[in-house]
């Protein structure tokens, strides 16, 4: 674990991105991988400061998701 990117040990990292006025991390998982909920889609992109996940089928979607967190309502009402 590094302070730079705190959730590159955890299993099916894949990238990370802090965003939003609280700078919490947005992080793409491998859903398999970290265990979560993969029937949407194999990625999973989780606001990590409210737990709000949503699965994409490709990285070009999950990275997409990641630098515009409007998934997470709490993250897309502070910025």
């Amino acid at each position: 674990m590094s302070k730079r990117k705190p959730f590159n040990n955890c299993a099916g990292y894949i990238a990370s991105k802090r965003s939003g006025k609280d700078r919490g991390y947005i992080v793409i998982y491998n859903a398999i991988k970290a265990g979560l909920d993969h029937f949407d889609g194999k990625y999973a992109v989780v606001c990590e400061s409210h737990g709000v996940i949503l699965n994409t089928t490709s990285m070009p979607k999950a990275r997409a998701a990641m630098k515009n967190p409007d998934f997470c309502e709490r993250c897309r009402n502070e910025v």
